[in-house]
């Protein structure tokens, strides 16, 4: 895809698409790193991208459509995602049952649907195209799952497509003629929304992890303590997420879902949740004991002291007076490579920490947390193990 260097008025950089392709897949831990892609989510974008190509009614100075495929490897993927959101007349998601429970998907979907909050329902509607990838379980009666199949007129086609899911069908030598079809079908609504209802171009909202899986399951909240702006990426030399976003994105590879909210709300959403705080060592000790008091005790911190020497005692203290404090003590982290390391064994002992100690059916409003017999020791996440 190419790029124009020429602002547009609303402030969008770029030129405009028929589509943009949505699918579930594992989180970057970059913000430079290429996300990994299903072989047949990019065969299906290229047959749709020739489909709405060859359309009668296609007009030349919109391009085709986007995917992240198309992103070159070193570009800054979180904001070449949002200014393509911002370009794209119709969204095409590819649901599955992962996409559901997959946060940077609804992440896309829900930048998207920001550019359409002045629509009228019925207009904004059709400005998102769902596609029904693979199947969801009998037990989740969605109404993503109607509207995709409504696009296919005959029965037994439909059939077809509600009980294979259109990722087979672009598989499988004898769903041709059904996938051709379905291709041909979906082209057409492109082109003619776009043609006969185009959306205006602007803004969409910044691409971010903040949105939640909306489908069962407990979300791990991760919020940050820090006199540094947000977000804050303390190893902003060696590594481009913040580290909160990266702590996300490698829960989210194991299939935690997660929200990344302030120190404010995270107090209040960690009555009920599994919870991470990464606590910036050059707050203090007494300023972090402060903030993070009140918090139940299965909330864990994570002292990071990228500014401070090994042998200085600040980032062992804030971490023993969190202990003192009852919280579960993690060995402070100073290199990039010990928070890589730490990052996976930290979301795993959050969620621990939370089944062990947390709600079992949390009741409405703010309540104490149980008490816990005996003291755990420090975990250690730079070897992934309890010393006592």
């Amino acid at each position: 895809m190419t790029w124009s260097d020429t602002p547009s008025p609303a402030g969008v950089v770029g030129q405009e698409t028929y589509f943009f392709l949505s699918y579930a897949h594992s989180v970057p831990l970059s913000d430079a790193a290429r996300p990994d892609t299903d072989y047949w989510v990019g065969q299906f974008f290229h047959d749709l991208a020739r489909a709405v190509r060859d359309h009668p009614r296609r007009t030349a100075e919109i391009e085709v459509g986007f995917f992240d495929g198309q992103v070159n490897l070193g570009a800054d993927l979180r904001r070449t995602l949002t200014d393509a959101l911002s370009l794209a007349h119709v969204f095409v998601p590819l649901y599955s049952p992962n996409y559901f429970r997959n946060a940077w998907a609804l992440g896309e979907r829900e930048s998207f649907r920001s550019r359409l909050a002045r629509l009228a329902v019925g207009r904004a509607e059709r400005h998102v195209l769902p596609v029904l990838w693979m199947p969801l379980p009998s037990w989740e009666d969605r109404p993503e799952t109607v509207q995709a199949l409504e696009l296919v007129r005959d029965p037994d086609d439909r059939a077809d497509y509600a009980d294979n899911g259109l990722r087979a069908l672009c598989k499988l030598s004898a769903y041709r003629t059904q996938y051709l079809s379905l291709l041909a079908a979906l082209a057409d609504r492109i082109v003619t929304v776009t043609e006969t209802e185009p959306l205006a171009r602007s803004r969409a909202a910044a691409l971010t992890s903040r949105p939640i899986p909306d489908g069962p399951g407990t979300a791990l909240v991760v919020t940050t303590l820090t006199a540094e702006r947000a977000p804050w990426r303390p190893y902003g030399d060696q590594h481009q997420l913040a580290v909160a976003d990266y702590v996300t994105a490698t829960a989210e590879r194991l299939g935690l879902p997660t929200r990344v909210v302030e120190l404010a709300e995270a107090r209040d959403r960690a009555t009920s949740s599994p919870a991470v705080v990464l606590v910036d060592a050059g707050v203090g000790v007494a300023a972090a004991r402060v903030a993070l008091d009140g918090l139940p005790q299965w909330v864990v911190p994570l002292v990071i002291a990228a500014d401070h020497a090994r042998g200085e005692p600040t980032p062992e203290e804030i971490a023993g007076t969190l202990q003192d404090a009852r919280f579960p003590r993690v060995l402070p982290v100073r290199t990039i490579d010990e928070f890589e390391r730490c990052a996976p064994l930290l979301v795993t002992e959050a969620r621990k920490q939370f089944l062990r100690h947390g709600p079992v059916d949390p009741p409405e409003g703010p309540h104490d947390p149980k008490p816990s017999l005996g003291s755990a020791g420090p975990f250690d996440a730079r070897r992934g193990k309890a010393e006592r």
